[in-house]
């Protein structure tokens, strides 16, 4: 990995560097060992042109995401001020899909891909949930105190469960007005992060669809805020990204 600097979306934590060639589970696992902050994932970022770069992403255990949408942020700003881009509005080629991005100074903001959910609940250890994906897949349980839930343990029985074929993230909220979403994540490959982008989308789409919450809003994680918002037919999130 060259030029690389640590960067935080939100609270999710990542090394971003040059993309320089395929690397290998056990060369991630080595970067992340080696790491001088806790993160969340390793990012590469490739150089296409001047109004596209390419993200490859690997999560702190060595596997692959579908999509990271703080990750997206954190390329985005890193393109920007290494000059890998012309100008603070352009592309970024995610395994999931084009994403469209704009940076303004530490706020960086997504043309977000607008997730899919199934309205039927799942119910797994009492507790009912909704299973949405925006490229990767989240489990989302509404909970009447999300500070104090325990988080891990429910993961722990989820995890294998049925219908996640594939692994989930699970995500457990609590809605503090039709604006604010208070949240926290256990995500897959990972652990307890403190911020999802992915699954920000998803709980606020859902939410928003049902008419649960306004159109446009706040999550609210232990590593920050996101904001949130339709417009039209587009969903845009938002939110600070710096460097460790």
């Amino acid at each position: 990995m060259s030029n690389f600097a640590y960067m935080s979306g939100t609270g999710n934590d990542f090394l971003v560097g040059e993309y320089d060639g395929p690397v290998s589970e056990i060369q991630i696992i080595a970067l992340v060992s080696d790491s001088e902050f806790e993160i969340d994932g390793v990012i590469f970022v490739e150089k296409l042109d001047k109004s596209n770069v390419k993200m490859h992403y690997f999560n702190n255990d060595g596997s692959q995401a579908e999509l990271c949408v703080n990750g997206v942020r954190c390329v985005a700003k890193y393109s920007v001020d290494n000059q890998f881009v012309a100008g603070d509005e352009f592309v970024v080629n995610a395994p999931v899909s084009d994403i469209k991005v704009k940076v303004m100074e530490n706020i960086v903001e997504l043309n977000a891909p607008i997730p899919e959910f199934n309205e039927n609940y799942i119910e797994i250890a009492n507790h009912k949930g909704i299973l949405s994906t925006v490229g990767n897949p989240h489990f989302m349980i509404e909970v009447n105190d999300v500070e104090n839930f325990n988080l891990e343990d429910l993961y722990k029985i989820i995890k294998d469960n049925k219908h996640f074929k594939f692994g989930v993230n699970l995500e457990i909220y609590e809605i503090i007005n039709d604006q604010y979403i208070k949240a926290r994540v256990y995500e897959r490959g990972v652990g307890e992060t403190d911020a999802c982008g992915s699954g920000a989308l998803c709980m606020f789409n859902y939410l928003s669809k049902t008419n649960k919450i306004s159109t446009k809003g706040y999550v609210i994680y232990p590593g920050g805020e996101l904001y949130i918002r339709f417009e039209n037919n587009d969903l845009y999130l938002s939110g600070e990204v710096i460097y460790l």
